[in-house]
């Protein structure tokens, strides 16, 4: 049986400011709310943002280290919390980045999926863009244990995915899996734009499933991020975009079963 759904997908470049970041998730939400969006997507890390992100040949600074380690927050925690309200609030559900801090201490790079009935999934990123691939992620962030999730939604089943693993094929993995729709939240960088399109349309032509890709963009860390978040189509057609700034984009797409 089909089922419809009104997605929204965000470009933002958040700040190093939680509660900043949180003002504008609130603003987005009442605005997808009023075009009649039923789940939205935020990118990777949008909460807290990471100042020493970037590529290997920037060390990162003890400061910028503290920063990472000081604003992050367990799941459950207060903005996962806070966001849970705000979703029951608005009855919506809604996918976003963050630094979680988790019960072995260490620091992970996660997507949150959550709605009016709290939290319905996590999902810590398994592949860093680290040495091997030219970034510095694995000097804050510890790897995930899995090679992304499947879980189930209110319209079917979800599949996660974070940035970089795009580009290793993790859509026709979570479509075996069982998705049905995929969700990448990304803070992909601007100088390998063409690159972030390509795998976009690319996951979701080898899954068979819509791709909803919400991306960071102007500067982040020390990087220049690209921006245009989207939402794809599972024969890889484009059906929106933000565009390279900030703003947001809704659609409605068919689920089939």
């Amino acid at each position: 049986m089909a089922k419809t759904l009104i997605v929204a997908t965000v470009c933002l470049r958040a700040e190093c400011d939680v509660a900043a970041n949180r003002a504008t998730f609130l603003r987005y939400l009442h605005a997808a709310k009023a075009q009649g969006a039923e789940l939205v997507l935020f990118p990777e890390v949008a909460l807290q943002q990471n100042p020493g992100w970037g590529y290997i040949s920037h060390v990162p600074t003890d400061r910028e280290k503290d920063y990472v380690r000081r604003t992050a927050e367990p799941i459950p925690g207060p903005s996962c919390d806070w966001l849970t309200e705000q979703a029951e609030a608005l009855n919506l559900h809604v996918i976003f980045g963050m630094t979680e801090l988790g019960p072995d201490s260490k620091l992970y790079n996660t997507s949150v999926f959550l709605g009016p009935g709290g939290i319905l999934a996590r999902y810590r990123k398994h592949r860093l863009w680290d040495e091997e691939t030219g970034g510095n992620e694995h000097c804050f962030w510890s790897y995930g244990d899995q090679a992304g999730l499947v879980v189930e939604s209110p319209w079917g089943k979800l599949g996660m995915m974070i940035c970089v693993e795009m580009s290793h094929g993790y859509g026709k993995h979570l479509a075996e899996a069982g998705a049905q729709i995929i969700a990448t939240v990304s803070a992909w960088t601007g100088d390998h734009g063409w690159l972030f399109e390509e795998y976009a349309a690319q996951n979701a032509i080898e899954s068979g499933c819509w791709h909803l890709v919400a991306n960071q963009g102007g500067t982040v860390g020390q990087t220049w991020d690209y921006g245009h978040s989207r939402i794809v189509a599972p024969d890889g057609t484009l059906v929106a975009s933000t565009g390279k700034d900030e703003g947001m984009v809704v659609a409605t797409i068919t689920l089939t079963d």
